[in-house]
């Protein structure tokens, strides 16, 4: 009990500390779009097909301005991720690299449009003398869409606490479906379903299964979250308990994915044990089935 209360203790000292710290950081409570490019390539010599995906941090509209051809619509309705097979098949292009902005519609009607980014058409009778370095490669989109779910997939360090001793863990749980609204206004899905493992070393229950939810209430002002969970874990050899979580988030990283620490306590009926279980992770819904209202 001693322990309990000592990690619910610093919990609060440690959420306390963040959010006075990041009180002046964020007066402008105004959501500013980002875009995340993921393919941007072009598919075929005689049949061109423009390849292109992205996603938002927040649900908008979209089209697609090719410089010199004209727009194409890609999502006439909210979403954060966008994709499209534009056929350029029947139009000539004279230079290997071509410009595009992407517009996007907010919720409210805003149009933002964003700066030029660049794809390569393969043109075998181009001078290579005029050949400019691309801007935006398909490679290096490919690469940071890759970082990102290495990244997704990266399982998060903690320790468990049990009958007083602190024990090394990993902990992943990986988002499956999210629910959220379409508003542009709301940056975390209201909850989440995920499936996960943990492992603790030395632990009386070392590998376990672990299925759950989690609610998560926005606060606005700081772009940050504080959640709520239930869950139930087993390993399979008749070791199997119920949990409840309790987490903040504090950080961003990469501009997507959302730094955070959790607590959850763990409790197995049939034998009557319990161990706690503090881990810090990276949270974020891009790599989810996104259902949104």
């Amino acid at each position: 009990m001693k322990s309990f209360r000592l990690i619910i203790s610093i919990l609060i000292l440690l959420n306390n500390y963040i959010f006075a710290q990041e009180e002046d950081l964020f007066e402008d409570t105004t959501e500013t779009l980002e875009i995340y490019l993921i393919d941007n390539y072009m598919k075929g010599e005689k049949e061109k097909i423009f390849v292109l995906s992205w996603m938002t941090n927040i649900p908008t509209k979209s089209k697609v301005e090719i410089n010199g051809i004209g727009e194409f619509l890609v999502s006439d309705t909210l979403t954060d991720f966008h994709q499209a097979k534009i056929d350029l098949t029947k139009f000539d292009f004279k230079k290997e690299e071509n410009y595009f902005k992407i517009i996007s519609e907010l919720e409210d009607g805003k149009i933002v449009t964003s700066d030029d980014y660049s794809f390569l058409v393969p043109i075998e009778t181009i001078s290579y003398s005029e050949t400019k370095l691309s801007k935006t490669s398909s490679s290096y989109y490919l690469y940071n869409f890759l970082m990102g779910f290495a990244l997704w997939l990266l399982p998060s360090a903690g320790f468990s606490i049990e009958d007083g001793n602190a024990k090394f863990a990993i902990v992943k749980d990986l988002p499956i479906v999210s629910i959220g609204s379409a508003s542009a206004y709301k940056t975390f899905p209201y909850v989440y379903f995920y499936a996960g493992y943990s492992h603790i070393f030395n632990g009386k229950v070392k590998n376990s299964f672990r299925v759950g939810s989690k609610y998560l209430y926005e606060i606005k002002n700081i772009k940050h979250f504080i959640s709520t969970g239930l869950g139930v874990f087993t390993n399979f050899k008749g070791s199997s308990g119920i949990y409840g979580d309790l987490g903040f988030s504090f950080l961003k990283i990469l501009n997507t994915f959302d730094m955070y620490v959790s607590y959850s306590y763990n409790y197995l009926p049939t034998s009557k044990e319990k161990y706690h279980l503090i881990n810090l992770g990276l949270f974020t819904s891009s790599f989810s089935i996104n259902l949104n209202y």
